[in-house]
């Protein structure tokens, strides 16, 4: 099966002044040489701390940053040489629902002009079209059709959340990008929109590029895993194989801080030596030798490729932990 969308090589890099007033230019590599590629019907999470680049791969993905390096295709296609009317369409079926619901719906328009928004730009139907596309839409993510004729702030988050995914669905897309598309919703309304996301994607087809912090989300809805440290991809995999026996020493870490439930009291999880390096300075080799426990000579001098452990299993590590074959 052909992917539908797939980056490969892909890297960004951002200016970042100069060191002192007469020092060299400097640049941050937020994103660097990755190899990804979603599916039809599939759903791909990415994880990683704060700062990993998980955000502005997928702002890439859809242009909103330029990409200093790599190709982007699309259906095969390569995104960059796309004349307009194909780049246009493009972007009709790939979708982005982002991370606060609070800033991403115009204040000023009502709900049935903020669905209604990508429907205009991309000419599709009628007025009445619409808003009986509007209507459809509400009703879909479940909200009352009436809600049409409001405004962004007499809505919750998680409203406002559902309000978002509407838009997004509102031109058919193929694909949905969701930037942590829970983490500014209550806890008690986060698991309604993960049930709607996995609602939509098995009636509609959709396929998802997930972003998120949280894991039991990410094991609830994706299909495939990729971690990403420090603007590189580190380990991809099975959403079951990751997270029973992960290779990256990184990836077992964030596994263990996730806190647990265990033998009547609250267990903490275990907890990452350091912080995350600044990408102004990267540390040479692999990335993430200082913070390793099982760290070598090698590692500090040679940056590990991304290769395959076992089936789908991939991994970026000189010394990965032993995962079933």
């Amino acid at each position: 099966m052909s992917p539908i969308l797939q980056a490969e090589n892909l890297s960004v890099r951002f200016p970042a002044g100069r060191e002192g007033w007469f020092g060299p230019k400097r640049e941050v590599q937020a994103v660097s040489n990755v190899d990804l590629s979603l599916f039809a019907g599939e759903t791909l999470a990415l994880v990683g701390e704060s700062g990993s680049g998980k955000t502005t791969f997928a702002r890439a993905l859809l242009g909103l940053v330029g990409h200093s390096g790599g190709t982007m295709r699309f259906d095969g296609a390569d995104i960059a040489a796309m004349n307009r009317t194909a780049r246009q369409a493009m972007r009709r079926t790939v979708q982005m629902v982002f991370q606060d619901p609070f800033g991403s719906l115009d204040p000023r328009l009502t709900v049935a002009s903020i669905i209604a928004e990508p429907l205009r730009i991309h000419n599709i139907g009628s007025a009445a079209t619409r808003r009986e596309r509007v209507r459809a839409l509400l009703v879909q993510v479940g909200l009352p059709p009436d809600a049409a004729s409001r405004y962004p702030h007499q809505f919750s988050g998680g409203q406002r959340q559902r309000i978002a995914i509407a838009r997004a669905l509102a031109p058919a897309p193929r694909i949905i990008i969701a930037d942590e598309p829970l983490s500014a919703l209550d806890v008690s309304i986060q698991s309604q929109i993960l049930n709607l996301m996995a609602e939509l994607r098995d009636r509609a087809g959709l396929s998802y590029l997930l972003i998120s912090h949280d894991l039991a989300a990410v094991h609830h809805l994706a299909d495939r895993v990729a971690a990403m440290y420090l603007g590189r991809v580190v380990e991809v995999a099975p959403r079951d194989a990751l997270f029973d026996t992960p290779a990256h020493p990184y990836t077992r870490a964030l596994l263990d801080a996730v806190p647990r439930i265990g033998a009547g009291k609250r267990v903490p999880g275990g907890a990452l030596q350091g912080d995350i390096p600044s990408p102004l300075a990267p540390p040479p080799g692999c990335a993430f030798h200082p913070r390793c426990p099982r760290a070598s000579s090698v590692c500090a001098v040679e940056a590990p490729v991304l290769r395959v452990l076992a089936g789908a299993h991939q991994a970026a590590c000189h010394h990965p932990l032993e995962i079933a074959a």
